[in-house]
């Protein structure tokens, strides 16, 4: 089982291109937070410099990516330039309107860069996407995989920069491919990275979790899971929470839930069926587990997936559900 894969399928990746800024020294840009995108940055030609709001800071050059996973504000700037300015001012001043390269700067050293950002549906939350570190950097000469990422940016880029029909959807999947590309990247050039991305290609708990994904709607019990990866049922369950910080049955909970929102979202299923094919024999039980997550009822989420006219924002996701 593709794990990682039916994650990124289950909450529904989007990415969506923002622009193309060729920018002159000295520019500086604050960006600002966005907690539901994940941003990503991609030097076709440097340098550049980001900055987050803790000071940390991390220069990026032609053909580095570096992504901002918690949407956190930012400043991209070039190593000589001091006091930023908003994106906001920026977009203006340079009379920026969506089409085209964002042109911006005082006329010395030229930098490229092509800048988006990854998102999930409804703002959906997995260990997995939560762990992720406040920058992740990915220089062009990280491993020998990573050429051919560069050559997936660079596509991106010259598709973004042509505009031929189409071209937003074509940027739009190959975005999506890139996402996955850096996840990779960054696993296997980070051997000490956070313990939930570390999780998925463990071989006691990887495969835990890969029989949870195969099989969501089946009553996997802690014990069953601790026999399949080898292990007591007592230290199989601890090392799952010290390595995702939930319990095996909250997870498998919480991700019969993200099945469900994703079943109902397409509109093509009944709320009986979907309860059906995430576990629950009860319609009455799936009810109430789907509205403790989600701060409403599969018939009323389904109604407003609809009618998105009448859609009215959502209370913020409660994770609270009972252990298997």
């Amino acid at each position: 089982m593709d794990v990682l894969g039916d994650i990124l399928s289950t909450l529904q990746l989007r990415s969506t291109l923002y622009f193309r800024a060729e920018l002159t020294a000295p520019f500086s840009i604050s960006v600002p937070e966005d907690r539901a995108v994940i941003r990503f940055h991609v030097a076709n030609r440097g340098p550049c410099l980001v900055t987050l709001p803790t000071g940390e800071a991390t220069r990026f050059e032609q053909g580095d990516l570096v992504l901002v996973p918690h949407g956190a504000a930012h400043v991209l700037s070039d190593p000589s330039s001091k006091q930023p300015r908003p994106l906001g001012e920026v977009l203006k001043e340079s009379g920026f309107d969506g089409s085209g390269p964002l042109v911006f700067g005082g006329g010395g050293e030229q930098t490229v860069i092509v800048c988006g950002y990854f998102a999930f549906a409804h703002e959906a939350v997995h260990p997995v996407i939560a762990s992720l570190p406040s920058l992740i950097h990915l220089p062009a000469v990280a491993d020998r995989s990573y050429q051919w990422l560069e050559q997936l940016v660079s596509y991106m880029e010259g598709e973004s920069r042509a505009q031929v029909e189409a071209w937003s959807e074509i940027v739009r999947r190959v975005a999506e491919i890139l996402f996955i590309h850096v996840l990779r990247s960054y696993m296997g050039t980070h051997p000490n990275s956070t313990a939930a991305l570390l999780a998925l290609g463990d071989p006691q708990i990887g495969k835990a979790l890969a029989l949870i994904h195969a099989e969501p709607a089946r009553e996997w019990s802690i014990g069953a899971l601790a026999t399949h990866a080898a292990m007591s049922k007592t230290a199989f369950a601890e090392r799952f929470r010290q390595m995702l910080g939930t319990t095996p049955g909250k997870y498998l909970v919480d991700w019969r839930m993200h099945k469900a929102r994703m079943l109902l979202d397409r509109g093509d299923t009944s709320v009986k069926q979907v309860a059906w094919e995430v576990g629950y024999e009860s319609e009455t039980a799936f009810n109430r587990v789907f509205s403790a997550h989600f701060g409403v009822t599969p018939g009323r989420f389904k109604m407003r997936r609809a009618n998105p006219a009448n859609e009215e924002p959502e209370p913020a996701e409660n994770s609270e559900a009972s252990d298997t």
